[in-house]
């Protein structure tokens, strides 16, 4: 039995167990954004609480397990960075690095549809160049500087998702609706090419790779391209639903405060 089998197969030993727990810690980390320069501290120190039951996974070869543990810490960092957005909006502003700007473009692009979202050409240069830089830093620091630039990646995301569920009038929906469904596909595609191409200098051969692999290199591929795909043919349909969203919800507060204030008149 292949040695991933075999610990698939009995579960996860004892002495693995606090490893594993660790990463259940990830979502209080977006704390650290209160602190003076604690968004480049969360930077560097976010993938500590995946990385050791990580790149045991990949030494294994267990690449779907590491890619499981990676979409758990993405999905963990990414509701801690939504809650101190809503919770505590102005520690997020100041501490989640490139947050604020992303925040303002995807406003823009929810409120007028002009934005780098709408238009191939200015967002396909900007996701090349991020997968590609994803790639070379996960190859030569066995997956470390992989997680750092997608803790950048996922964080500033987050906080837009964060401000706009505030903004909107539905905290829970509307944080679920922000992550645009092509930026959720991005994620699980980098986390599984992360699993891959971490593995080369973890188990120090340049070209580890079997058949299977290829097939999850294709699989992640397709991510990659779906993200592309879905994005250029339905970003301009949903910014516009973010945009009626957030109206509605307007709408609604508005009349609830017409109710509130001639109730006294009404009752009395």
């Amino acid at each position: 039995m292949p040695r991933a089998e075999e610990a698939r197969a009995f579960g996860p030993s004892p002495e693995d167990l606090p490893v594993r727990s660790l990463i259940l810690l990830t979502i209080f980390l977006p704390l650290l954004a209160a602190l003076p320069g604690g968004g480049w501290l969360l930077l560097a120190v976010a993938p500590l609480t995946l990385y050791p039951a990580f790149q045991r996974k990949v030494r294994a070869g267990d690449t779907v397990g590491a890619w499981q543990l990676g979409v758990l810490w993405a999905l963990l960092l990414s509701a801690g960075v939504i809650l101190l957005t809503i919770w505590w909006p102005a520690a997020a502003r100041a501490g989640i690095v490139h947050g604020e700007p992303y925040r303002q473009e995807m406003f823009g692009w929810i409120a007028t549809g002009e934005a780098p979202e709408n238009d191939w050409h200015r967002f396909l240069p900007v996701h090349l160049l991020h997968f590609g830089v994803f790639i070379v830093l996960t190859w030569v620091s066995g997956g470390y500087l992989g997680l750092v630039l997608g803790t950048f990646l996922v964080a500033y995301m987050s906080y837009f998702v964060g401000s706009y569920a505030a903004a909107s009038g539905h905290p829970w929906l509307g944080a679920v609706a922000a992550w645009v469904p092509w930026s959720v596909i991005r994620v699980m595609a980098y986390v599984l090419f992360g699993a891959l191409f971490a593995r080369p200098l973890l188990v120090r051969k340049v070209w580890p790779f079997e058949r299977r692999d290829y097939r999850l290199m294709g699989l992640a591929l397709s991510g990659i391209v779906a993200d592309l795909v879905i994005k250029f043919l339905g970003a301009p349909a949903y910014g516009l639903f973010l945009r009626q969203m957030a109206r509605g919800a307007a709408a609604a507060a508005a009349g609830l405060s017409a109710l509130y204030s001639a109730a006294p008149r009404v009752f009395s």
